[in-house]
């Protein structure tokens, strides 16, 4: 286990910031629908995800058990910044979309760590969230476009704006309420 997160800590955290995140869609829609829309192609946010994701992944490096590998350490540590720099600098298009798809990916390993070895059936609304979080991230990596293309679609009219972000806040409640009364 490379996190130190329980499983009732992760469906806290994680329904709080669904609560908060989708609340705050409801509460102010108009300026939640021009942040989000303008996002994907926001390269200042892009450039601090990724900042985020490259700083993630590199403390991944440096505590994680590498066993067989642990003499290469200050290698992978140094790819993953070269990398990190490389896609800020080269890859400027859709980089929020890009950096958000690793971020999803790092996040479905936190969430897949804090399920491993929980034997109640309920840890599943938790590892399916892992497995989604890890599908979209690998498609927002390779096809950032579709991020943009969800978001037209998305806030298309008001109605079904108002419906996902009503979605995201009852989402957000099972969460809390599994991690409250469940793990």
């Amino acid at each position: 286990m490379i996190y130190s997160l329980t499983l009732q800590q992760v469906a806290i955290a994680l329904g709080l910031i669904y609560i908060l995140a989708h609340g705050w869609a409801l509460w102010k829609p108009e300026q939640t629908r021009r942040f989000l829309l303008a996002a994907p192609r926001n390269y200042p946010l892009g450039v601090l995800l990724m900042l985020a994701a490259g700083l993630w992944f590199c403390g991944l490096i440096f505590y994680a058990d590498l066993m067989d590998f642990k003499s290469y350490q200050n290698i992978f540590l140094l790819f993953a910044v070269a990398m990190t720099a490389a896609v800020i600098w080269y890859v400027r298009e859709f980089l929020t979309a890009r950096a958000l798809g690793v971020l999803l990916l790092l996040l479905a390993n936190v969430l897949l760590d804090a399920a491993f070895l929980r034997n109640e059936p309920s840890k599943l609304v938790i590892t399916v969230l892992a497995y989604v979080y890890a599908v979209v991230g690998m498609f927002l990596v390779g096809s950032p476009y579709h991020l943009r293309d969800f978001l037209g679609w998305l806030y298309k009219t008001e109605k079904c704006a108002r419906w996902a972000a009503w979605g995201g806040v009852a989402f957000g409640v099972v969460l809390l309420g599994l991690g409250l009364f469940v793990y």
